[in-house]
């Protein structure tokens, strides 16, 4: 049995109460997921070449940085609705997929990207793009949340209609790779730390 997914109250044209079931909800959340990181990737990308551009692009930077990370954070706010009403909306046999389970691990990395991009952003205001080595850290992170976030995209396409436009790439769709939980553990405890000294040694 899938999870219990409130249902949204909404009205038809005659005026009368109607629900919207999970599956539309799931359909229209990952739009608005998959736009935000799609338009954020190529404006990380830009901000990370833009000071080996000519001065009519590279003084464009400051416009990439908002586009970037208003978009990254657009996308990020919609990510859990996504999920939550993907896993609803399932069929329970479903659950116990490796599909899924790749679905929920690329999303969750993805998130993972986005959400360390905007608080070092925050952290450090423009600045991130001043040096080249925190302008390359923060380009490719960016982007590599969006490409979490897309091949998530195409690993829900697999999932419902059995194709996707990545199919060419012969990605292994069906894999998933399994960690020991002490290293599962070790991998957290080393993030928290980073972020520890991360927060410490901008304060």
């Amino acid at each position: 049995m899938g999870m219990v997914w409130p249902r949204i109250l909404s009205r038809n044209l005659r005026g009368r109460p109607t629900m919207i079931s999970s599956n539309t909800f799931h359909v229209v959340s990952t739009e608005l997921v998959v736009g935000g990181f799609a338009l954020a990737g190529p404006a990380f990308l830009f901000c990370m070449i833009a000071p080996m551009l000519p001065s009519t692009f590279s003084d464009r930077q400051g416009a990439g940085d908002a586009v970037a990370h208003t978009a990254l954070m657009f996308g990020l706010v919609a990510t859990p609705f996504a999920i939550l009403s993907g896993l609803s909306s399932a069929p329970g046999e479903a659950l116990n997929s490796a599909l899924l389970a790749n679905k929920m691990l690329l999303s969750l990395s993805g998130g993972g990207l986005a959400l360390g991009v905007l608080v070092a952003r925050w952290r450090n205001g423009g600045g991130v793009w001043d040096s080249t080595r925190t302008r390359l850290i923060q380009g490719f992170a960016g982007a590599g949340a969006t490409a979490c976030m897309l091949l998530t995209a195409s690993l829900g396409g697999k999932f419902s209609r059995g194709e996707s436009l990545l199919d060419w790439l012969h990605l292994p769709y069906n894999e998933v790779l399994l960690m020991p939980t002490f290293l599962s553990i070790a991998l957290l405890l080393i993030g928290c730390a980073c972020a520890a000294v991360g927060f410490r040694s901008t304060s």
